[in-house]
C-alpha cells in the first residue's frame, strides 16, 4: 500500500515529534542526579534521537513541497508566518525547526569551539522548540480529533514534564547538599 503525500506528511510529523521527545527525555535523564548508570547509553539515545528527529522533520518539510492537497512553497516552509494555510500554526512548526536545528548544530558540530555557558543556554532552547512543535501538531494536525492521538500528545507531554520536574528537583537538592556540606 502506497501512502498519499498527506499521510506521509502526518507520519513524518508524528515521527519527528516522537524522536525529539525521546531525545529530550533522555537528555534530561542523562544529567539527572537520580540516574546512576548507563549514562553513555542514555547519551547515545539522546543524540541519535535528536538527529533522527531533525532528519524526519526535514523529510516532513520536503513532502509538504510536493503535496497536491495543500502544497507549501519553499518560502512558506522556511519563513515563519508566510504560509497561506494556517499561518500561525505553520509558523510554530517553522520556528521549532530552527530552534531544533540550532541546538543540534551547536551541540554536535560547534560545541568544541563554543563557550560552555553559552552552549548550555542555547541547548535549553530545545524545550521551547519542543513546546512549539507540540502546539504545531495539536493545532494544525488533522488527526488531533482522534482519541489515540490526543493520548499520545498528553502522555508525551506528561512524561517529559514529569522528568523535567524530577531533574530540576534533583539538581536543586544536589546544590543544597553541596552548600550544606561546605558549611559544615
Amino acid at each position: 500500500m502506497i501512502l498519499s503525500t498527506w499521510e506521509w506528511i502526518r507520519l513524518l510529523g508524528f515521527l519527528a515529534y516522537f524522536y525529539f521527545t525521546i531525545s529530550i527525555i533522555f537528555g534530561l535523564l542523562r544529567k539527572s542526579a537520580f540516574v546512576k548508570s548507563h549514562k553513555n547509553l542514555i547519551y547515545h539515545i539522546h543524540q541519535d534521537a535528536g538527529w533522527l528527529g531533525l532528519i524526519t522533520v526535514i523529510a516532513h518539510m520536503l513532502v509538504l513541497l510536493i503535496d497536491h492537497y495543500e502544497p507549501y512553497s519553499l518560502v512558506e516552509i522556511l519563513f515563519p508566518f508566510s504560509a497561506e494555510y494556517q499561518s500561525l500554526s505553520s509558523a510554530l512548526g517553522t520556528i521549532a525547526f530552527y530552534l531544533f536545528l540550532m541546538v543540534i548544530m551547536t551541540s554536535d558540530l560547534w560545541i568544541r569551539t563554543m563557550n560552555r555557558s553559552l552552549w548550555k543556554k542555547l541547548h535549553f532552547l530545545v524545550l521551547p522548540a519542543w513546546v512549539l512543535s507540540l502546539a504545531h501538531g495539536v493545532l494544525i494536525g488533522t488527526d488531533t480529533e482522534n482519541a489515540l492521538i490526543i493520548m499520545f500528545y498528553v502522555a508525551s507531554a506528561g512524561i517529559t514534564l514529569l522528568i523535567l520536574v524530577a531533574r530540576t528537583i534533583s539538581q536543586f537538592m544536589k546544590k543544597v547538599n553541596i552548600s550544606t556540606s561546605h558549611n559544615n
